[in-house]
């Protein structure tokens, strides 16, 4: 019995091993968010369809955060628009207050004014986003953060940040996401993630605190928009 089991455990030990020699990724691209809110990048815009004011146009031009997240022509606002979405959950949310809500939906709305805020004691470590895609969606090739309350400076220091996000592709572990301390959008290329076939089940990723920047005043943990980017679009 002794000989039979030796091996069996072993074979246990490298395959846990295995499990848990997931990758560390760096953003590829940080982008740092200005102090406009989407109402004033909406208020542009709709002064620029009206006018087509040079001016206007040359702000929103030179605007790397609007040419992101917001211009109607940036990618990922194709992808946020044409994708097999199907739902987003979390472990926890804080209560709603004072006619704010931090519900995980806010960590996927294409708004960095609103925000997901786990709702544990603590700073929310193990707490997560889940993300049910269909299986004809896009494939996933980039991951976008931005990581804290990123709507004003002062909310972005009073909360806590992510520092390590661990992700599942699948219910397995796939990467641990390295967050910057900065009030930014973080980009992270993550390879080709879903299968892109309308027969295929529906899939998921997993996002977990492993690890954060501690808040000047709270100990709420802060998303306030984690979406995609990928390929299959058109």
């Amino acid at each position: 019995m002794r000989s039979f089991l030796i091996p069996f455990m072993l074979s246990l030990v490298s395959l846990s091993s295995t499990w848990g020699q997931v990758p560390h990724i760096k953003p590829n691209s940080i982008i740092t968010v200005p102090d406009r809110s989407k109402a004033e990048y909406e208020k542009l815009y709709a002064r620029f369809d009206e006018t087509l004011d040079k001016e206007v146009e040359l702000i929103l031009e030179n605007d790397a955060f609007y040419q992101d997240i917001y211009s109607p022509s940036a990618n990922s606002w194709w992808w946020y628009c044409n994708t097999d979405f199907i739902s987003v959950k979390a472990s926890s949310c804080l209560l709603p207050s004072d006619n704010y809500s931090y519900q995980a939906e806010q960590a996927f709305d294409a708004d960095h004014d609103t925000a997901w805020v786990e709702g544990v004691e603590g700073q929310g470590i193990g707490e997560y986003l889940e993300y049910e895609f269909a299986g004809g969606c896009p494939r996933i090739t980039t991951v976008k953060i931005m990581n804290g309350y990123v709507k004003n400076d002062t909310a972005w220091r009073e909360n806590s940040r992510v520092k390590k996000l661990k992700m599942y592709y699948q219910g397995n572990p796939f990467a641990i996401l390295d967050l910057q301390d900065s009030r930014s959008l973080q980009c992270f290329d993550v390879g080709e993630l879903g299968p892109h076939d309308e027969n295929a089940p529906n899939w998921t990723l997993r996002f977990e605190i492993l690890e954060v920047y501690e808040g000047d005043k709270y100990d709420d943990t802060v998303i306030s928009e984690l979406f995609f980017d990928g390929i299959d679009v058109h």
